[in-house]
């Protein structure tokens, strides 16, 4: 469990960092990321780049491949974690 929570850290990490970098550098982002807005705000820029980041680690984590919605399809309730995880995301975008 442990090794599995270090991982998930350091993904995440790398995430958030290579995404910083291409805002920095102002890369052309996906379609679906625009539901973040058109770049991060000049205040709550942190709060911004961890909804991001965990925008793009709940896609990796789950396969979305949706090149327009930000995390697809709405999971079923069968689907306990991944369903919490997509109700606190859409909460968290709703702020963007």
């Amino acid at each position: 469990m442990a090794a599995g929570t270090r991982a998930e850290t350091r993904l995440t990490l790398a995430l958030g960092s290579r995404l910083a970098d291409a805002v920095r550098d102002r890369a052309l982002l996906p379609t679906w990321f625009t539901v973040l807005g058109s770049a991060p705000p000049a205040s709550g820029t942190e709060e911004w780049l961890d909804t991001a980041t965990q925008v793009l680690l709940y896609r990796l984590t789950y396969d979305v491949t949706d090149q327009v919605v930000a995390l697809g399809s709405k999971p079923s309730d069968a689907h306990g974690y991944c369903r919490q995880w997509y109700e606190q995301l859409i909460k968290d975008l709703r702020r963007w």
